[in-house]
């Protein structure tokens, strides 16, 4: 059963799909980057999903008293899975040449929840973590929001179907209404006071968003059935709506905006009034009616599935940032991939192909996609493929994130029983803030406080302990911002008790140095002596690569370290650098040491900052954290330079 054909529906999917690629190209400005709202084209996709879904229900219901739950459902996996299989098994070959082994195998994990539909969880859990790698070099990431749509199919029609049965459709207003709001103030309290990214990802969250379609073509409906009045249409809203969602798309930025909730409220309401006052002969419905939008519309679900994927292989195949040719040609990829596979397999498999041999392809495209990454994760993702990169690399590991877990190892040797990663090492383990790590014998006790930058400075300090002369260090994780709540944690810890000396080591940012001073007077007024690093060097090399690997993919050899570590002085960040002369004022301000953490690493007179060690290792493995060969490196030097003088002797 279906509704009457409104191309300027396609229309609208065109409108979207168009800016959520241009938000994903990530094209810089001066300013940041081009469409910068680009991404809530994801928004007015899930207005439109709303309105088709629950006018088809309703439709149906209204007229047969009834739903056929095997039908929606057999409908949606003709609409879903075959482009979505197509582009999972492309996706793969190029994978397997391209990914390395901890990519690969994340990557086989992104193709098991996005077929399960739970893909908004696993990359809510993954890029959650901390150091996680950008979204943006995850190619089935766009996934998520296909699974917040297939979660809301899963369950609304069964709710709407429930509501119709029981009062013969007269309470589904206010059901839609309770819904829609409570969606809204759930999203905006997640969004603002609980966790922003969780509200990102959240079906409930978003469930405000198609709700918003759902009760607009509810009321559609009813104006059909004459229920409500109906008015003369103001010919300026259609224009008005498009100029709405222009400015969203154009000024709106995700890191600065309410979203979802209030910042999404005027996107939800041009798209609905898009919906609402289009008609015929009104110039704006007839822009989304034209050929070529609707072209682009029918095209918008192939042309977001490609895109993602596409754009991320791409990044990670360069050595710099991306061309405006580099742009061309994926977006010249992404249409004709597109349009290929919406032409020989989205429209067949939706339209024209037997029941028989519907179930027969999808059910094989599965087993290989099933196959491929349950055979990927249990191999680790198969280190063996990459024999020839890894060559150049010598002793070093090429995998950066096998790196990163390894840099969490020393904390998880001191803390047996408890699971510590990158993804917890921001945040006090249990032993941490019960146990007490330093030995009666020690002659000066030292804990190391921050995030993950203060793991790589008890990395040093530990790894060189022998050279300590009976100096022992501890170390306590506490968020950037240095929340109120981790110090009472801190206060309460018995290596806190125990300290002669805190080390302020984080990674400092504006919270962090806006938080800084107070801190510093608490725990000097507790009867400890404090010492304030500043922020290590930080770097930000062309591309997706930190300098040590950029360098060798780029010249295809093995790093010299003395062209690798002036390569590093280039592209070294501006921003930790800045924050470092008001970490030493703070510091004077307070009469207490400040030692610099950058000069361990660069020499400003000979321009060159270390990133490889004399042995020719990576000291990074990313743009600001130590490995654990760096850090013993930087460590020896640390102590030779500070720990032989006040107050450490």
């Amino acid at each position: 059963m279906s509704l009457r054909y409104r191309p300027e529906i396609d229309g609208m999917r065109a409108v979207a799909v168009i800016a959520v690629i241009l938000y994903h190209l990530k094209i810089s400005l001066s300013a940041g980057y081009f469409l910068p709202g680009g991404f809530l084209g994801v928004d007015v996709f899930f207005v439109l999903s709303g309105y088709l879904i629950t006018g088809l229900i309703l439709k149906e219901l209204n007229e047969t008293n009834t739903f056929s739950f095997s039908n929606f459902y057999s409908r949606r996996a003709r609409r879903i899975l075959p482009a979505l299989l197509l582009v999972m098994i492309f996706s793969m070959l190029v994978a397997w040449t391209q990914l390395l082994p901890t990519e690969l195998t994340r990557f086989a994990k992104s193709l098991i929840a996005a077929l399960a539909f739970v893909s908004n969880i696993f990359w809510f859990f993954t890029l959650g973590e901390y150091g996680a790698q950008s979204g943006l070099l995850q190619p089935f990431l766009h996934t998520w929001s296909l699974s917040i749509e297939e979660q809301f199919y899963f369950i609304f029609p069964l709710l709407l179907f429930g509501v119709h049965k029981f009062r013969a459709g007269r309470w589904t207003k206010i059901v839609l209404y309770i819904l829609l709001v409570s969606s809204f103030v759930a999203a905006q309290i997640t969004t603002t006071h609980i966790h922003a990214f969780l509200s990102f990802y959240s079906p409930v969250s978003r469930a405000w968003e198609m709700l918003a379609g759902s009760l607009l073509a509810y009321l559609e409906i009813a104006r059909k059935q004459g229920k409500l009045n109906t008015y003369r249409i103001a010919k300026c809203i259609p224009a008005a709506s498009v100029a709405v969602l222009i400015y969203s798309f154009s000024t709106i930025s995700l890191e600065a905006s309410s979203h979802p909730g209030f910042t999404t409220i005027p996107v939800v309401l041009a798209s609905c009034a898009l919906i609402w006052f289009a008609q015929k002969g009104e110039p704006v419905t007839q822009l989304l009616s034209s050929k070529a939008t609707v072209f682009v519309g029918k095209l918008s679900y192939s042309l977001y599935l490609w895109h993602f994927p596409i754009f991320a292989f791409g990044r990670m195949r360069l050595a710099g940032d991306p061309t405006l040719l580099d742009y061309s040609a994926w977006l010249a990829l992404t249409a004709t991939l597109s349009w290929l596979g919406y032409a020989l397999v989205e429209r067949p498999f939706r339209l024209t192909l037997s029941t028989k041999a519907f179930v027969s392809a999808i059910v094989g495209s599965l087993v290989v996609v099933a196959a491929f990454s349950f055979v990927v994760i249990r191999y680790n993702g198969f280190p063996q493929r990459l024999a020839d990169v890894a060559s150049l690399y010598g002793k070093n590991e090429i995998d950066n994130q096998k790196l990163a877990y390894e840099s969490t190892s020393i904390l998880r040797s001191l803390s047996p029983g408890e699971v510590i990663g990158d993804w917890n090492a921001g945040t006090a383990s249990q032993h941490e803030r019960n146990d007490l790590w330093f030995t009666p014998q020690a002659r000066k006790k030292i804990l190391v406080i921050g995030n993950s930058h203060s793991k790589d400075v008890f990395n040093a300090l530990y790894q060189n302990r022998e050279a300590l002369d009976g100096v022992e260090v501890a170390r306590f994780a506490l968020a950037q911002d240095l929340p109120d709540n981790e110090f009472e944690w801190l206060y309460s810890s018995p290596n806190f008790a125990a300290a002669d000396i805190i080390i302020f080591a984080p990674k400092y940012n504006r919270l962090t140095v806006s938080a800084l001073s107070k801190k510093v007077e608490e725990i000097m007024g507790k009867g400890k002596k404090v010492v304030l690093l500043g922020n290590a060097a930080e770097f930000t090399p062309p591309g997706t690569l930190p300098v040590f690997d950029w360098y060798i993919r780029r010249e295809n050899h093995a790093a010299v370290k003395t062209e690798v570590d002036r390569l590093a002085f280039q592209y070294e960040g501006i921003k930790a650098k800045s924050y470092n002369r008001e970490i030493e004022q703070i510091a004077n301000s307070h009469g207490i040491p400040y030692l610099d953490r950058r000069s361990l690493m660069c020499d400003d007179a000979s321009k060159v900052c270390e990133v490889v060690t004399p042995d020719n290792m990576k000291a990074m493995f990313d743009g600001d954290h130590w490995t654990l060969e760096g850090a013993k490196f930087f460590g020896a030097r640390m102590i030779s330079r500070w720990f032989r003088s006040p107050p450490f002797l």
